[in-house]
């Protein structure tokens, strides 16, 4: 398990973050990324750190076992030809294994966007696209949701980058979309 601590973990995100301040408070970071996209350069600097008092803690008092590293990661942004960050914030980071060997700063790292490459390509957009956050259905919740995901990998097989994009050709031509289930 690796992920981000958000405000739905309270108490939890609050006793890590503060085990963190005492633990890696004036240490530089394990890792730092920088990258050139979109305009605009963003930098990722990573402190992660082996927990074994705070995962008996963790595992006792909240019920997550198994918790091997905590982290903390800042991510900074500016427009390309800035010389001030304009944006700039910090997150907890957990990472929890069956396994006994502890990975590398930069394994967790690359995990970690790999995280959110899969949080970004698919979550976001099901709740932006299809607006799953806002479904109260709790008895047919599930099945809608499969049939979200279904539409989304047909969506993507079909060689669309843009789900609107697929959604306007699908509407152009009436048979389009189920001419697509088909295949």
């Amino acid at each position: 398990y690796l992920g981000l601590l958000k405000g739905n973990h309270g108490e939890v995100t609050q006793a890590v973050a503060y085990w963190l301040d005492t633990e890696i408070a004036a240490a530089p970071p394990d890792y730092v990324e920088t990258n050139k996209r979109h305009g605009r350069v963003e930098e990722r600097s990573y402190w992660w750190t082996a927990n074994a008092e705070l995962t008996a803690y963790l595992a006792q008092d909240y019920g997550w076992p198994g918790i091997q590293q905590c982290g903390r990661v800042r991510r900074r942004r500016r427009p390309l030809h800035a010389t001030t960050w304009t944006e700039e914030e910090e997150h907890v980071v957990v990472y929890g294994s069956q396994q006994t060997a502890q990975p590398t700063p930069l394994q967790c790292s690359q995990w970690l966007r790999q995280h959110w490459e899969v949080e970004n390509r698919i979550f976001w957009v099901l709740d932006m696209t299809y607006g799953e956050d806002r479904n109260h259905a709790r008895v047919i919740a599930l099945p809608l949701s499969k049939l979200r995901c279904l539409a989304l990998n047909v969506i993507r097989q079909r060689g669309y980058r843009y789900v609107p994009d697929a959604h306007r050709a699908a509407a152009a031509c009436n048979d389009r979309g189920l001419s697509w289930l088909g295949q």
